[in-house]
């Protein structure tokens, strides 16, 4: 909370001007790292108290659990027997995952796909993991999700199948035993034909160590509804555990500030399934602070660059609690370079915070690495840095940024300006080449895809051209904005100057032998190959999801026009591509489509 909001005379967190800079920049260290801790903290008792109240406002909606004054009876006794125990507890991330789920659940903002007390028996599973802790005997009653009980901190105990929705759950002296249709388990000795899965962890690092738990188990553990454990074998956890000491050895080597800033921040990590169309994938949660979810690396230099990418959203979530950056959302959609789909302010603010750090961590392993690895990391910074550039120039321009938000972001764009003037961040121009190709097939295919041109200006247009007379200039009004029904599309640009600058061949595929040889500087026969592509893929005039392949053409058409020096038309096909495909599907497509764009060119001012 902004102090300035907060009520006379009721005590608030505060983030020091110092911190506060330090973070403008995309910094950290380990001392904002502690003060998140705090703030979360606090957050998250008001979390728990927050949905504790809501239940006790009608009891029924426990079902067959005890009441909830007992679960806070044994709470605050806990509480009082074992404080720093209970509280590392509550700040776990997923007591935040879980009883922000329940709340969620319990005003209507989640569905679920059970009982309403299923979810709410998170109260129950937190207040049996609390008096383990701190040594207390109890008793209670805890819900069974397809015959999974989960226990925050500690694990899951697995029941046959059977009809029973709940389990009998005991503690004495540390010890949790549950009970269920005949069957037992002991969290020390589990046997009676149910199991026990403990949270596994790992440690990394000795003079700097990190200590993460791989969280296979938790039911919420995603950013969704509940999902089943997906216990990882022996092979895979051991995959895991080299992926993150190698990862954590490169960090403390070369990105000593930020591992420093991270050891304490980041306390959880959630494999996820990969899925086909992405590489790593990755997230965090606003109410889990220190758990980052991801799908399994490829290797060591991908797991760090994640750490780095998902603690800035967590940091930045955490500065989020505390400040307001923007304004309540009203619903304009942005442009984000690295997403395929509009995003509102809140989240592209996010999304321009992570690719700060990616672009930092690329910037320092060019200077730290040789050979393919240092082109390869010379391209990725260049990327990166553009993507960010580009993002925060649309941040800086919103009107939905609070004053705070202007100064936070001020401070990042000013930081990202020092870096493009340094002459040691001069790459080479090849490679800047293939950046900045990249990064502008990804904004025309986006603009294509989600920008819907005014049925006048393209009927307008239409019959200029036919009467044979030149465009005219169109007005400020923007195009509206769709969203395109699917969330990804298939683009190859990035993958084939990836594929240039390690020097591997290229598919045959005539549409890739096209963005082959943009990359490749073969301007003309660029430029041949996209035209012959829309000739073959270009659709109906109103741009309603326009397919993956088309829109890559009309992307490598830009680019090539761009790079042949015919700017009007670059220009045209840049800003509103979609306004050039309509006029060329609308001619019945029996002309060039590069003259359709040369000839709209004069109709767009020099504006951005």
């Amino acid at each position: 909370m902004d102090p300035e909001q907060t009520p006379p005379g009721v005590p608030h967190h505060s983030l020091s001007a110092a911190s506060f800079a330090a973070l403008s920049r995309g910094d950290g260290s380990p001392r904002i790292t502690q003060d998140f801790w705090k703030t979360e903290e606090s957050r998250r008792l008001l979390l728990a108290s927050t949905l504790m109240t809501e239940i006790g406002k009608d009891p029924a909606l426990l079902g067959p659990l005890p009441p909830i004054t007992e679960v806070i009876r044994v709470l605050t006794e806990a509480q009082e027997q074992a404080p720093a125990e209970v509280g590392a507890l509550l700040i776990d991330p997923e007591v935040g995952s879980g009883c922000a789920y329940a709340l969620r659940r319990l005003r209507g903002g989640a569905r679920g796909d059970g009982p309403l007390w299923l979810d709410l028996g998170i109260v129950h599973a937190l207040a049996l993991a609390a008096s383990a802790r701190a040594g207390l005997p109890w008793s209670t009653r805890l819900p069974l999700r397809d015959g999974n009980a989960m226990i925050p901190s500690y694990g899951i105990a697995r029941f046959a199948a059977g009809p029973e929705q709940v389990t009998e759950a005991h503690t004495t002296d540390g010890d949790i035993r549950l009970r269920s249709g005949g069957q037992h388990v002991d969290m020390d000795d589990p046997d009676g034909g149910a199991s026990w899965w403990s949270l596994r962890s790992i440690r990394a690092g000795e003079e700097l160590p990190l200590t993460v738990r791989l969280d296979d188990l938790d039911p919420l553990r995603d950013l969704a509804d509940p999902v089943p454990p997906a216990r990882l074998d022996d092979a895979a956890f051991e995959r895991w555990r080299r992926l993150i000491t190698s990862a954590w050895e490169l960090l403390c080597r070369d990105y000593r500030a930020d591992a420093e800033a991270m050891a304490g921040g980041v306390v959880s990590i959630v494999p996820l399934q990969h899925e086909p169309g992405w590489d790593t994938r990755s997230a965090s949660h606003g109410e889990a602070f220190g758990a980052v979810m991801m799908s399994e690396p490829r290797d060591a230099v991908e797991m760090a660059v994640t750490l780095i990418h998902e603690f800035q959203h967590i940091r930045l979530g955490a500065l989020l609690h505390l400040i307001r950056l923007t304004e309540p959302d009203d619903g304009t959609l942005y442009y984000a370079p690295w997403r395929d789909d509009p995003r509102p302010l809140p989240g592209l603010i996010q999304g321009v915070y992570a690719f700060f750090g990616i672009a930092k961590f690329w910037r320092i392993r060019w200077g730290t690495t040789s050979g393919t690895e240092r082109t390869q990391a010379a391209f990725e910074y260049a990327l990166a840095r553009q993507q960010t550039a580009e993002a925060l120039r649309i941040v800086l321009s919103a009107p939905g940024l609070t004053e705070s938000g202007q100064r936070f972001f001020q401070g990042l764009h000013t930081r990202l300006g020092e870096w493009s003037h340094e002459p040691a961040d001069a790459v080479d121009p090849d490679v800047a080449r293939l950046a900045a190709i990249t990064a502008d097939s990804h904004r025309i295919g986006w603009r294509l895809r989600h920008f819907r041109p005014r049925e006048n200006d393209v009927a307008e247009l239409i019959s200029l051209r036919t009467a044979g007379k030149p465009a005219e200039p169109l007005g400020p009004v923007p195009a509206a904005i769709r969203p395109h029904a699917g969330l990804r599309w298939d683009q190859h640009i990035p993958a084939a100057a990836r594929r240039r600058i390690l020097s591997t061949t290229a598919s045959p595929d005539p549409l890739i032998a096209g963005e082959a040889a943009l990359l490749s500087h073969d301007v003309p026969g660029a430029r041949a190959a996209f035209v012959s592509a829309i000739g073959r893929t270009s659709g109906a005039v109103d741009n309603a999801d326009v397919p993956d392949d088309e829109a890559r053409a009309w992307a490598g058409l830009a680019l090539s026009l761009a790079a042949a020096g015919d700017t009007p038309a670059a220009t045209a096909l840049r800003r509103r591509p979609d306004l050039v495909r309509a006029v060329y599907a609308g001619m019945g497509r029996r002309v060039d489509p590069a003259d359709i764009a040369t000839w709209l060119g004069p109709a767009f001012p020099d504006r951005p």
